[in-house]
């Protein structure tokens, strides 16, 4: 009986469901045991791990408690001793009061001050005068009248203590020196403050040694430490000893302060010799051995403890736990796991029996499917019999087998390739191939479907009868059911037309209409293919003024004429010649030199280039300016950079050289445009004030606004972007920035202040008009100071003129900056109607070594006096030129020496 497919599946699926469910109870049950070591193991090494970080935390944490109780002993003791010293100063102090010397000051106080020590009497007191002899000691009396500089020849820490002392008069520091009641032999550590006594000329010195200090935090550190337990069970505690093995804290009583040394412990180690070796090696870590139980002496147990060398006191601190403890607290947890896992086996098994009855459910349910899909089978094959009638009549459909052999062509493929189904079924698709397609495409093509992958692509191919057809193509690798490839399908449609008008279009794009030459697109795609050529860039000479006086029509007419004129001058096919802007020609050309371009251009210019151009019945005569260059990557830039550079010196023909080479420093102008444009969205142009002081009233009366930039913590100054700026549209934008805020700063502020504005600036009548309108909005007319550079430009223009007046009739100051630098005109000064006249920088800082600079400032004063002007003198740098500026006359001064620009204003 054969059996449907909807049944194979059913009983396919019962049987597998059945069969791993079978499995998977034998694995459940054999495993858990197995698994149940494992996390016992894991558990236990849990624990040891988190005890053993648990001491190491404990441990830590009481050297961290040393450390701040020794700062905190530390700044007890050092507000002690100034304490001290303070009070020897006081009694010095009242005692000078008195009419006492210094000598007879000591003396009368001396049996006091050889009572009053501390720390054990190794605290004491000792004086020195300003030239270092030693007037007192309170420990040994030899010192006295002996020069501490000598005794601090070779004691660096001393020395360094003494010269700051006598630098700052007050000084608190350390260093090594011979304890009291100690090895004579040995020097220790020493904290010592001193304050020097200004009317006796003296110095008052009190200290304390480092080892005093300790023997306080130790005594607390030994209380607490008997005292703490931790852990569960208050199991954990503290031990210490020293590095000579003596123990000093410990719960066994009868190991205090007895030698570690030769101790071994049961497993045969000797404990203390081990610790002794790891901290000296690494300062701390875990080490593993047998000890006694806290509670029961007389248990051994294993133990993992934790050591830290305490450096400064040459001590070990350890602690540790016990594993018995661990196996103990691990007990109940053990049972809780085979529990939790036997629990997890019995649920397991019930999932089973739910899982078969699940799949048993699920196998009726995909059986129905499957008798379903078999039903809908059949309409599925008679729609794709459908669809491939549809792609037989709208696509150019192929088949080939794995070697590109056609087992296949639909009768549209035949009607375009004009080749019957018969001449081509066991060619390949080289029949239709046509010459001039790349083989690099094919064999892309190749490469991608023999991978399994979809290519797509537009085929140049030829009919039967020699005629190119474009066919856009897509082939698609068809694979059986393990994937491997066993035909490919191809279908196409034919985008002749599309492609031809395409190339159509392509040519219009890359041809100038007025003269039919190639335009600036196709020159620099032919440069792209052809290196290693000349260029050379030829422009009319104010082309515009032509168009304006003549009309477009007939600046076109010449324009024709012009590439007509240059074309059959050149007549060479070695030339190639386009229009690549409204009045520039380019000629390229690859077989000629740079010397010879340079020629042919400047023989052109001489002679068919004078002819004169009919227009309107009217004559017109161009001149022609050209720059060339050549072998280079940056060909146009530099062609460009040629012609600019001919232009500017006035010559007809002039080729590119190294010294015009303006590309950086083009980049670096289109980089500060950027960094430009983003300070002005973060607001990141900013004043800053340098103060102007007056010498009549001996005050800073005002300031100078000057802008800066500011970006990522740095400041710019305007010397490196505002040349930039000016060429773009970008410099209003920064004084409408640097007015706005100047204004907003002194609005209420009692200090006038001055706001530099140029040529561009005074011209724009839309700034001026925002610079009165805010003046007049923060009622700050009075304080406000137009700063203006000197230029003939500005005496010549009315609007300039009436601007200033308008400013001036609401109380507004005029200054005239840099005054004396260039043009200087006395007359131009009354005609602004300036209040200030600002004296160049450039001519202040040579008044001091030049008599007749000094003749020039002085002029100026005069002229200034007699006119109703004040003076300001710039780069006030120094304490001479000051002095110099003032003998003059000068009414201001602006410079370093009384300050620099700064964001804020002097308090």
């Amino acid at each position: 009986m054969r059996l449907s497919l909807s049944k194979i599946s059913f009983l396919n699926i019962f049987i597998t469901a059945l069969t791993f469910s079978f499995v998977l109870g034998l694995f459940s049950i054999k495993n858990t045991d197995k698994y149940y070591d494992i996390r016992v193991k894991q558990q236990e090494k849990y624990y040891v791990e988190k005890n053993k970080e648990l001491v190491k935390k404990e441990v830590l944490r009481v050297i961290e408690r040393i450390k701040t109780l020794e700062q905190i002993t530390y700044n007890i003791h050092k507000a002690e001793l100034e304490e001290k010293t303070n009070f020897i100063h006081n009694i010095f102090k009242n005692s000078y009061n008195q009419h006492l010397t210094k000598e007879q000051i000591i003396s009368t106080y001396k049996n006091e001050l050889d009572t009053f020590t501390w720390d054990n009497n190794s605290g004491y007191f000792y004086i020195f005068d300003t030239d270092g002899i030693i007037l007192y000691h309170g420990r040994n009396s030899d010192y006295v009248n002996e020069n501490i500089f000598d005794l601090a020849k070779n004691n660096l820490e001393l020395q360094e203590f003494i010269k700051d002392t006598i630098k700052k008069d007050e000084n608190f520091g350390k260093y090594k020196w011979y304890k009291p009641n100690a090895n004579i032999n040995n020097q220790y550590k020493k904290y010592v403050y001193a304050k020097k006594l200004d009317k006796l000329e003296i110095y008052i010195a009190a200290g304390m040694y480092k080892d005093e200090l300790q023997k306080e935090v130790q005594k607390i550190i030994f209380d607490e430490l008997k005292r703490e337990r931790f852990g569960d069970g208050d199991y954990g505690y503290f031990w210490i000893h020293d590095l000579n093995y003596i123990m000093l804290i410990h719960p066994d009583k009868t190991l205090l302060m007895k030698s570690m040394k030769n101790l071994k412990t049961p497993d045969g180690q000797y404990l203390f010799r081990n610790i002794d070796k790891l901290v000296k090696e690494n300062k701390a870590g875990y080490i593993n051995y047998i000890w006694n139980r806290p509670d029961s002496i007389e248990i051994k147990d294993n133990k993992i403890s934790y050591v830290h060398l305490i450096k400064d006191w040459d001590m070990v601190i350890g602690s540790g736990f016990y594993l018995t403890e661990l196996r103990d607290i691990l007990s109940s947890e053990k049972k809780l796991i085979k529990d939790s896992l036997y629990k997890n086996l019995k649920e397991n098994l019930l999932l089973i029996a739910i899982l078969i009855i699940l799949s048993i459910l699920s196998a009726l349910f995909v059986s129905k499917r499957i008798k379903r899909i078999e039903l809908s089978q059949k309409e599925y094959m008679s729609m794709l019999e459908q669809y491939k009638l549809i792609l037989d009549n709208s696509a150019l459909v192929s088949k080939t087998d794995r070697n590109g052999i056609i087992t296949y062509v639909n009768d549209a493929f035949s009607k375009i390739s004009g080749f019957k189904e018969e001449e081509v079924i066991g060619q390949s698709h080289k029949i239709v191939r046509h010459p001039e397609s790349p083989k690099s495409q094919f064999r892309s093509l190749w490469k991608r479907i023999k991978r399994g992958k979809i290519w797509k692509g537009v085929i140049k191919n030829q009919n039967k009868s020699g005629e190119n057809y474009y066919n856009s193509t897509t082939i698609v690798p068809i694979k059986d059911a393990d994937g491997t490839i066993i035909e490919y399908i191809s279908s196409g449609t034919d985008v002749t037309e599309l492609i031809e008008n395409r190339t159509k279009l392509k040519s219009i794009f890359s041809t100038d209409s007025l003269t039919g030459l190639g335009n600036r697109v196709s020159l620099i795609d032919y440069i792209s293919k052809n290196q290693d050529g000349v260029l050379a860039l030829i422009n009319v000479d104010r082309f515009k003024e032509i168009n304006d006086t003549q009309g477009h029509e007939s600046g076109d007419e010449i324009i024709k004429q012009l590439g007509s004129r240059i074309f059959n001058y050149i007549n060479d096919e070695n030339y190639t010649l386009y229009r690549v802007q409204a009045d520039v020609f380019a000629l390229y050309t690859l077989d000629k030199t740079e010397d010879e371009v340079v020629r042919t251009i400047s023989e052109f210019i001489n002679t068919v280039g004078k002819e004169p151009y009919i227009i309107n019945n009217s004559n017109i005569i161009l001149t022609y300016t050209s720059g060339v260059a050549s072998d280079n990557e940056n060909l146009f830039t530099y062609a460009d950079i040629a012609l600019s550079e001919a232009k500017n010196k006035n010559i007809r023909v002039k080729a590119y050289d190294d010294s015009m080479n303006n590309i950086e420093e083009y980049r670096q102008n289109i980089l500060w445009v950027e960094r430009l444009y983003a300070a002005i969205a973060e607001d990141n142009i900013v004043p800053f004030f340098q103060p102007i002081y007056n010498y009549h009233t001996q005050k800073i009366e005002k300031y100078e606004c000057l802008m800066r930039l500011l970006e990522n913590g740095e400041v710019v100054f305007p010397g490196e972007y505002l040349p930039v700026a000016k060429k773009t549209k970008l410099y209003p934008e920064l004084t409408y920035k640097m007015v706005e805020k100047s204004i907003d700063k002194f609005a209420f502020s009692d200090e006038e202040f001055s706001i530099n504005l140029s040529i561009e600036d005074l011209m724009n009548e839309d700034l001026m008009n925002f610079i009165f309108d805010y003046a007049q909005k923060n009622n700050i007319f009075k304080k406000i100071v137009l700063e203006i550079v000197e230029s003939e430009e500005i005496e010549d223009s009315d609007f300039i003129s009436k601007t200033i007046t308008k400013f001036k009739k609401e109380g507004a100051k005029i200054a005239i900056d840099d005054f004396g630098s260039g043009y200087s005109n006395y007359d131009y000064l009354i005609s602004l109607q300036a209040d200030y006249i600002k004296i160049d920088g450039s001519i202040i800082k040579h008044i001091i070594d030049d008599e007749r600079t000094a003749e020039v400032v002085k002029s100026i004063v005069n002229f200034a006096k007699k006119s109703d002007m004040k003076t300001i003198a710039e780069f006030v740098s120094s304490k001479e030129i000051d002095k110099k500026v003032r003998s003059l006359g000068v009414d201001y001064a602006q410079g370093f020496y009384y300050g620099k620009a700064e964001p804020e204003l002097l308090s």
